[in-house]
């Protein structure tokens, strides 16, 4: 199993000279030890999350500005103290990144000055699936995850009950995972899961729930390694740097991926879906369309294969997700 590995790593990317200024230092709080969550990966990770040679790749060895001065990866000694982060300094180096890689080396050196030494990225519903390129419920990287408990996890099926995984569609705000038990009731083998996450070295663990505007839905969830937990007043931050990797991460997969796939559908096809979504048959869809209920179940069919939807609900989510129609 390939992860991307603390200390091994570079930012891969053209333009990241003069990081001097970057991420706040850990820092400690109170004792709060969390139960963790399932960092999780099933098979072999995906493909485009590749180990970073620890060697600068051609080209980024000058740093473009006349200067003839070389372009280093940037030292841990030069990060910022804490408190003293810059978030619109570091939403400019997720810009200027130019693989997804250096993007989540960003992120990953940014959580690790907050605290959190281990991460990893899930796309949660079919649609961030789709937009990472991951098959099932996996994660699209990880970093310093023990790899006997994801193995474990996988075995005994915890990805179909993790609490945390089903909390993340309609969660907004972070979910330390210490609160869950106090906030749902879990069955006994969700019970399980958090205690044998965290006894396999998962501590302090926040999970971020982070939306996209087609039904995607990511969660970025962090732990540590030792037992004193990152300061909690912190979570702001970490949710505002998410964020920002999220969106860089999702631009530079599908930019290297290229273009998906475009939805045409006709007008006809399109007025069958609007009125299926507000309820009418194809019957009623026939008498307000002016053409026969075959006419109109069709068009839907038609609508249907070009979604990839098994019935005309799943098609008409679709088309509601990707904007081509109002309900």
């Amino acid at each position: 199993m390939r992860q991307v590995d603390a200390g091994a790593t570079v930012l891969a990317a053209r333009g990241l000279a003069g990081f001097s200024r970057s991420f706040p230092s850990r820092h400690q709080g109170g004792a709060r030890r969390a139960p963790a969550f399932a960092f999780c990966c099933q098979g072999e990770p995906m493909t485009h999350i590749e180990r970073l040679s620890a060697i600068a790749p051609a080209g980024l060895t000058d740093r473009g500005d006349g200067s003839g001065a070389t372009l280093l990866p940037p030292s841990r000694a030069h990060l910022s103290a804490a408190g003293n982060t810059d978030l619109l300094e570091f939403i400019e180096f997720c810009q200027r990144a130019t693989t997804s890689e250096a993007a989540f080396e960003v992120f990953r050196t940014a959580a690790e000055r907050l605290g959190y030494d281990r991460i990893a990225l899930v796309p949660v519903t079919p649609q961030a699936r789709q937009t990472l390129g991951v098959a099932t419920v996996a994660p699209a990287v990880i970093a310093n995850v023990p790899e006997d408990w994801i193995k474990h996890y996988f075995a005994n099926g915890y990805e179909l009950c993790d609490p945390v995984l089903l909390r993340m569609p309609n969660a907004g705000d972070p979910l330390i995972w210490d609160d869950l038990p106090r906030e749902l009731p879990l069955s006994p083998k969700q019970r399980r899961v958090m205690i044998e996450s965290r006894d396999a070295g998962l501590l302090n663990g926040v999970s971020i729930p982070l939306h996209g505007p087609r039904g995607e839905t990511y969660v970025v969830s962090l732990a540590t390694a030792g037992a004193k937990p990152p300061v909690l007043d912190d979570l702001a931050k970490l949710q505002i740097i998410a964020v920002q990797f999220m969106l860089t991460y999702a631009r530079l997969l599908r930019h290297g991926l290229g273009p998906p796939a475009s939805v045409r559908l006709t007008d006809r096809e399109r007025e069958c879906l609007t009125w299926t979504a507000r309820g009418k048959s194809a019957w009623s869809i026939g008498k307000i369309l002016n053409v026969s209920e075959h006419t109109v179940n069709f068009h839907l069919k038609r609508a249907m294969a070009k979604l990839a939807a098994a019935n005309r609900m799943q098609a008409v989510v679709a088309a509601l997700r990707l904007g081509l129609i109002l309900p």
